[in-house]
């Protein structure tokens, strides 16, 4: 069951989910949306060792493939930002099925919610990952 929810006004500031917020691009845009004022769910893994503490943060422990808990964050949520990320030897040495599965699991807890703003990024091979590309 889909659930209508009304966007922000533009005199109020959004609830953003942003998934993968412990570490990157994922860490910087946490601290952007609260210094812009935005509510901030930050959902990561190892959520608890984000290093920003905000009155309008909270932090999510959970898997981004955990479809339970997906659908828990984004409850009241206006907009989701995915910035997950894995350590760059490991893209190199195996598959990789996080960012996929993650989205699959995100696209149908949205669907649930009636979430319907989404912002994926990934920024393998820049910045602090510049380096560390492969051939």
């Amino acid at each position: 069951m889909a659930v209508r929810r009304e966007p922000a006004s533009d005199d109020t500031m959004a609830t953003v989910l942003i998934i993968g917020a412990s570490r990157g691009i994922g860490l910087e845009t946490v601290k952007c949306a609260l210094e812009a004022g935005h509510i901030v769910r930050a959902l990561a893994r190892s959520a608890r060792r984000i290093p920003v503490d905000h009155p309008k943060l909270t932090k999510v422990s959970a898997d981004a493939r955990d479809q339970a808990a997906v659908a828990g964050a984004l409850k009241g949520v206006d907009a989701v930002i995915q910035a997950l990320g894995i350590p760059g030897r490991d893209m190199m040495l195996r598959p990789v099925h996080l960012f996929s599965d993650a989205t699959r699991v995100l696209i149908a807890s949205m669907r649930e919610t009636g979430v319907k703003r989404l912002i994926a990024v990934t920024g393998f091979g820049a910045g602090d990952s510049r380096n560390r590309g492969g051939c």
